[in-house]
């Protein structure tokens, strides 16, 4: 017998074995560099497939089925509904990374689409730090004897975190402004977070901070992806000092260093808050949040105080300093403004030199037949849902994110349709649910039982 005999252990050829979604293009990168450096030294082969990277290199490493998928859910399904060769039905593993995140509103029919082209077999891992009731339902229509494991409290800071808050007085809204000012330029001036909440804002105070001499970068939807992922990276390195951003980068994001999260504005709920201040006293280490709260975010600052290991804190910016920098800013306006105008300036003339192009090569493919260009017919992308389908739940998302921001207050009206549909679908889901019971029971052999003779 040769004694150099080896046992391999074979698997189905061309299968994607573990399937890893997440909610944001960041994470996405960030899960598939740490992943890499995992298995550097093994046979696993990985693939990313994320929004805003190049699709044909994407689909070229997906046709060959690596053995881990990280991706987001719109790009995945892309993938799957136009990529050949491409396919999830026989994954082992299925990883929700930020479950409570996608289950969003803008998530939760993709999610539904991918789960049913999933195996039936696989495994399904949710990871969360906060368990929403929305995870719930999602662990009641797709997990099987599901298992929980809390590492922490679901609503708990961090214990070496320093909450404070700065009060911004009713009529004062204005100051909101140079009270930012304030914090950045006279106290937290390095490794320091932002947070605002629209894409609009987040570039406006970018442009302030460095009118200002603030060394600072963005990071929002409205950027490409190369471009955002060079924000981090000039954040991680020190190349700038300040990092204004939207909650894309208040999930999962592990960024060494943050020493201060600043809420420009409050989120609309205490789970965001959780989020975004969980980007700083990571690992053991200190760090500080500083929120700009009004009188219409007394609310969430209760919860926030009732969950509090330690005591939270109002820093006051003494009227003089705020009074100085309002000074500085109205100095700057003007610059602001010419700014803002420039670049909008230059978006009309991209979009409308994009428009010319579209229009050049629609008159080449056609010359002058009057058809539609039968190439273009031919590689149009599908989608699982239609143009009106999804518009309206884009709006839907939309109206329920306002009624966070205002408080949750919905008209009696739209509060019962949302009450009935809510338990139309559960009632639908129990109903479902129990079918598959009686199912799987009458394709169970039938029991042999033994029985004395006499």
């Amino acid at each position: 017998m040769d004694s150099n005999f080896t046992l391999s252990v074979s698997r189905p050829p061309e299968t994607v074995e573990v399937l890893v979604l997440v909610p944001t293009r960041e994470l996405g990168v960030q899960v598939y560099q740490v992943t890499k450096q995992l298995a550097q030294y093994s046979t696993i082969e990985i693939g990313l497939s994320v929004g805003g990277l190049e699709l044909k290199v994407q689909e070229t490493v997906l046709r060959k089925n690596p053995d881990i998928v990280i991706a987001t859910p719109g790009r995945l399904i892309d993938h799957l509904q136009n990529t050949p060769s491409f396919s999830i039905e026989d994954i082992e593993v299925l990883v929700l990374d930020e479950a409570d995140r996608m289950l969003d509103e803008n998530f939760a029919e993709q999610m539904k689409q991918i789960v049913k082209m999933c195996s039936r077999t696989r495994q399904t891992m949710l990871f969360s730090a906060t368990m929403t009731n929305a995870v719930n339902d999602l662990i009641s229509v797709c997990l099987n004897r599901p298992v929980r494991i809390f590492v922490d409290s679901n609503q708990d800071v961090a214990f070496n975190l320093r909450q404070e808050f700065v009060r911004l007085r009713e009529g004062k809204e204005l100051d909101r402004d140079a009270l930012l000012a304030a914090l950045v330029c006279r106290t937290f001036r390095d490794h320091t977070m932002v947070f605002v909440r629209t894409k609009r804002e987040a570039h406006r105070v970018l442009i302030l901070l460095g009118l200002l001499g603030v060394k600072a970068c963005e990071l929002h939807g409205n950027l490409s992806q190369p471009q955002r992922l060079e924000s981090l990276r000039k954040f991680r390195d020190e190349e700038v000092d300040v990092l204004v951003a939207t909650d894309v980068a208040a999930r999962g994001l592990d960024i060494r260093g943050v020493k201060t999260v600043i809420n420009y504005m409050m989120p609309p709920s205490l789970e965001h808050y959780i989020h975004r201040v969980g980007r700083t006293a990571r690992a053991g280490r200190s760090g500080v949040s500083v929120s700009i709260a009004t009188e219409f975010d007394r609310k969430i600052i209760k919860q926030i105080i009732k969950r509090a290991r330690n005591p939270v804190k109002n820093r006051i910016v003494p009227p003089d300093i705020v009074a100085k920098y309002k000074e500085k800013l109205a100095a700057v306006e003007s610059e602001l403004r010419s700014i803002l105008d420039e670049e909008k300036e230059e978006r009309l003339l991209d979009k409308a030199d994009k428009e010319l192009e579209r229009s050049k090569r629609m008159l080449g493919a056609n010359k002058g037949n009057g058809e539609a260009p039968a190439d273009k017919k031919k590689h149009s992308r599908s989608w699982f849902q239609t143009q009106r389908e999804r518009q309206a739940e884009k709006k839907k998302a939309k109206e329920i994110f306002e009624a966070k921001v205002s408080g949750g207050r919905l008209s009696k009206k739209k509060k019962k349709v949302d009450e009935e549909q809510l338990g139309m679908k559960k009632k639908m889901q129990r109903i479902e649910s129990s079918q598959a019971r009686f199912a799987k029971r009458n394709q169970r052999p039938k029991r042999i039982r033994a029985m004395a003779d006499y």
